[in-house]
């Protein structure tokens, strides 16, 4: 790399002796030997020996050099090229120019630093110093610690191992892959190899190396490839790299963390590292916290700067990130669930009110569906999740819901009518005992009021839809019910007292005639007379103990009306078939 005057010199004197005594070779082109080229598919020395193992043929070079057409470089079948770094204690003024131009022909690029350092602390600040060059430029290649320095030189082995390894496990701890350069001699013979456990470039010109198992050899200095003014370094690959030095990934130069995407730095985008998703900014740096990226927000984390996606905590707040990373508002679906996050992004909680319609989310959030008990009320939410009103049909019940959706149980009048619904909101019908009282609701659950046949037996409910047992008095007419509520007909003992009821059942008074036969009824209690004698019209009748009146002859004289002690015996049984109450 920097040139060694006196070894170069008995080098070439060395080489030119003997291609004197190499005879010419049928198949050799001396000019395309000269410049390492490939001959017949094989790339060959100067005397024609072929190279073996190659990988890819590159040059190294440095200002020296001035400027480089790098497209026809390319062209020459150089595949890559290990850049200098420094001049006169500072930046190569090349290293730019000459990294721009050979990425742009597509080359692969590595690069050297030829080492002062003396002590492991300054081979530290040197392996920073070319970090901070190289960061901003698309390195695919190794980065080189050329050990050649007269300084570096009057070591000990121990002392050189130790400076080379501390520049290259800097190097390897930034992202970079790290290699040794050296000349056959310093590698037999000024480096510790036994603690030395990094890649090796080497460099012996115009005859194969001795040291075995190099990664690259630097084997020329005076090499010609178009595009170079003048003679030029000649490498030869022999490792391939390209598993070693990964395109893609994160490197931390100094304090700071940067990712690589086909080995260029990332700025202004979003980048994928294979494990979630990062937005590199206009330094290069992952951006963190709350960011608002092409009119959407997201949330990178405040440690690593990874994009957030799914379910995000803050604080007591919860913000739903889609799959995108973008933060949702409005109505959200999550896993079949509905969610309604505010325009702020934070997820909404309780009731929620659109237009006329109101919807509730529950402690998690979730739209609640179907029913739901909100501080000791139930409520009923559609499918679409809108609280419902007014009746209700779910499953086979029937609910009604007023008008803030509550959920009615017991007795309720609505439009004018009774219903009643259980302690679970479940409209009944049929028969119902509620406090004490018997009911009956209809199949569309209204209370029923005043007669009513079920069944095929009348009852009678009162305005209250009490159903009643027992005297009931309707219309002017009096009727009798029994313990179960049926209203009875025909002749009934009640009380000790005979009534007789027509098929209506109207409870009879005064003279009725029944089969043929003549009874008589109290005009104010219908209690029928018996053993007694009556007059009717100045009739005379003789009542027996069943009740049966026959007329007395005017000689026998008259009762009283009064009944006779004794207690009447039962009227014979009548068969007509009872009527609805009124009938006739």
């Amino acid at each position: 790399m920097f040139k060694r005057n006196r070894w170069t010199a008995l080098m070439l004197a060395g080489v030119m002796g003997t291609a004197a005594m190499v005879s010419p070779l049928t198949s050799f082109d001396a000019q395309a030997a000269y410049t390492y080229a490939k001959v017949d598919g094989t790339y060959r020395m100067i005397d024609g020996t072929a190279i073996n193992g190659v990988v890819a043929r590159g040059i190294d070079v440095s200002h020296w050099k001035g400027v480089i057409d790098w497209q026809a470089v390319a062209a020459d079948d150089i595949q890559f090229v290990m850049l200098g770094t420094t001049y006169n204690g500072g930046v190569d003024p090349n290293f730019r120019t000459n990294a721009e131009g050979a990425y742009r022909a597509g080359l692969n690029i590595g690069a050297y630093l030829y080492s002062y350092a003396t002590t492991p602390q300054m081979a530290s600040d040197e392996a920073d110093f070319i970090l901070d060059l190289i960061k901003d430029y698309p390195i695919s290649y190794p980065v080189a610690f050329d050990a050649e320095s007269s300084a570096l030189g009057a070591l000990s082995p121990q002392e050189i191992s130790e400076i080379i390894n501390t520049f290259c496990k800097r190097i390897e701890d930034a992202g970079y892959y790290p290699m040794v350069y050296a000349n056959d001699y310093w590698l037999a013979n000024k480096i510790d190899m036994s603690t030395m456990h990094y890649d090796v470039w080497v460099a012996r010109y115009e005859i194969k190396h001795n040291f075995s198992n190099p990664a690259m050899w630097q084997a020329t200095q005076t090499g010609s490839v178009n595009g170079v003014n003048g003679n030029v370094d000649i490498d030869f690959q022999y490792k391939d790299f390209s598993p070693l030095i990964p395109s893609s990934r994160w490197r931390t130069i100094g304090d700071k963390t940067y990712y690589y995407q086909d080995y260029v730095m990332q700025r202004d985008t979003w980048i994928d590292d294979g494990e979630g998703w990062y937005y590199m900014g206009a330094d290069a740096q992952a951006m963190k916290g709350w960011q608002k990226l092409n009119g959407q927000q997201y949330y990178l984390d405040e440690t690593s700067g990874r994009m957030a996606s799914g379910w995000l905590a803050q604080g007591d707040k919860w913000y739903y990130m889609g799959s995108s990373g973008a933060m949702k508002t409005g109505w959200t679906n999550v896993d079949g669930s509905q969610y309604f996050l505010n325009e702020d992004g934070v997820m909404q909680t309780g009731w929620h009110t659109e237009g006329d319609n109101d919807y509730y989310l529950t402690s998690s959030g979730r739209m609640a569906i179907g029913w739901r008990d909100v501080d000791g009320n139930w409520y009923y939410f559609s499918g679409d999740g809108r609280k419902q009103t007014g009746w209700l049909a779910d499953g086979n019940q029937t609910y009604y819901l007023n008008d803030d959706g509550k959920m009615l149980s017991g007795w309720q009048k609505l439009d004018n009518s009774w219903y009643y619904f259980n302690a679970s909101g479940q409209r009944q019908s049929g028969w119902l005992s509620d406090g004490g009282q018997n009911y009956y609701l209809n199949a569309d659950g209204k209370m029923l009021t005043g007669w009513q046949n079920l069944d095929g037996f009348w009852y009678y409910f009162n305005t209250s839809g009490q159903r009643q047992n027992g005297w009931v008095t309707d219309g002017g007419q009096t009727y009798y019910t029994d313990a179960d509520g049926k209203m009875l007909t025909g002749w009934q003992k009640l009380d000790n007292a005979w009534f007789y009821f027509n098929s209506s059942g109207q409870r009879l008074t005064g003279a009725v005639t029944l089969n043929g036969v003549m009874y008589y009824l109290d005009p104010a209690t219908g209690v029928m007379a018996a053993n007694t004698t009556i007059t009717l019209d100045g009739v005379n009748y003789q009542v027996d103990g069943n009740g049966v009146c026959t007329q007395i002859a005017a000689e026998e004289g008259s009762g009283d009306g009064s009944a006779a002690s004794g207690e009447p015996t039962p009227p014979p049984a009548q068969t007509a078939t009872p009527k609805g109450p009124g009938e006739m």
